[in-house]
């Protein structure tokens, strides 16, 4: 593909991208064009857009080309610098361009995310203009993975970059999967917590990951369905090896994730009421339909065991209960008693026991649906 046509083949998305991208290597946010400024047309709003496209698209592939190998001769650049002044500090910013999925099932999501580690190392310092290009082994790095990932594809390779000032900038972006630790116990109107568990193979008394709420971003359009997803903050902590009996400095970008119920709501729990529902229209239908009494009640039964099996997908086999299986619980229990009722009257109707039929059906009438809204208030707001 040419360099025109690539540049013809940019969205908007890209090109919120691109300026995040920017943003994480200079820390200067780009220029945003404005549809209502008086000397805004469609031609020049293009124009400006292939202009910043241009320089971006330069700036990414045209730059890692252009900057020079580093030579250093000092052996002993292996080793941490400066470490009569206590714990070097690994400045982190982590964006998230994409939130793909997340499952429940699996207790994974995947991700599209870009990161950057920062430190100095006054040994680096050179009379270069620009920065230069290091290979790893070559400095000292503090050697940081994603300690929750599964599985991750590298969709731009790692840089590792020294400027003039010693200041040396690590820059990769990945997408893959990472786990964590779903509690379902709210279940569908939950909320979990994702996180990027950022860890050093150094331990808190030779690295200091820090980081600030700034540094911490999410893409403005995420894939995800059903679920609304904002950043909570950083936590800083400490991973422990037993093996090695190790302690590993760690933080962790914390993600708030709120499962949003509309599908849930509609899909799954609104005809699970219609189920329990049916039971309750067995005791509006008259006592000489004795076959449709029974058949209707015996038929709410087999379709909520059915909807039990198709529930069974969704959730992993979790050892506690949800809110939404206490509420089939309930339900289930529910329609059980409907039918051995429905059973009970028509049985007291053959026993000539028509005063005693009366009583029982009439009390179900609007036991049922009580008894189902209390239910619905114990399994979702207690």
């Amino acid at each position: 593909m040419t360099f025109s046509a690539l540049l013809i083949k940019l969205t908007v998305r890209d090109y919120t991208t691109l300026s995040r991208f920017h943003e994480l290597t200079t820390e200067k946010p780009l220029a945003h064009c404005d549809n209502n400024h008086p000397g805004w047309t469609r031609s020049s709003g293009l124009l400006a857009f292939r202009s910043v496209a241009l320089a971006l698209l330069f700036f990414l592939s045209a730059v890692p080309a252009r900057a020079e190998q580093c030579t250093f001769n000092d052996s002993a650049l292996g080793t941490r610098p400066l470490p009569e002044q206590g714990p070097t500090d690994i400045r982190l910013r982590l964006y998230v361009n994409d939130l793909v999925s997340i499952h429940d099932v699996e207790q994974s999501f995947h991700a599209d995310v870009l990161f950057r580690a920062e430190w100095q190392d006054p040994r680096l310092r050179h009379d270069g203009p620009t920065a230069c290009r290091a290979a790893p082994h070559q400095i000292w790095t503090p050697v940081m993975q994603i300690l929750n990932r599964r599985s991750v594809d590298r969709i731009r390779e790692p840089e590792l970059s020294v400027f003039p000032d010693g200041n040396v900038l690590f820059l990769v972006r990945s997408y893959g999967e990472f786990s964590f630790r779903a509690d379902l116990s709210d279940f569908p109107f939950d909320q979990q917590e994702l996180m990027f568990s950022v860890v050093s193979t150094f331990g808190p008394e030779n690295v200091r990951l820090v980081s600030r709420p700034e540094l911490f971003a999410l893409g403005d359009q995420l894939s995800v369905a059903n679920w609304s997803i904002e950043t909570e903050g950083m936590r800083s902590a400490t991973q422990y090896v037993a093996p090695v009996d190790r302690k590993l400095e760690r933080m962790d970008f914390v993600l708030h994730a709120q499962r949003l119920t509309g599908y849930y709501t509609w899909q799954q729990l609104l005809p699970l009421v219609l189920v329990v529902m049916m039971t309750c229209v067995v005791f509006w239908v008259p006592y000489e339909f004795v076959p449709a009494r029974v058949g209707l009640a015996a038929t709410s039964m087999l379709t909520l065991i059915a909807y039990r099996f198709a529930m069974s997908s969704v959730l992993p086999p979790i050892a506690y209960l949800t809110r939404l299986d206490v509420f089939m619980i309930g339900a289930s229990v529910l329609v059980f008693a409907g039918l051995v009722t429905t059973v009970a009257v028509s049985y007291f109707q053959d026993r000539q026991q028509g005063a005693l039929a009366d009583t029982v059906n009439n009390s179900a009438r609007w036991l049922s649906p009580l008894l189902l809204a209390l239910v619905a208030v114990g399994a979702f707001y207690s």
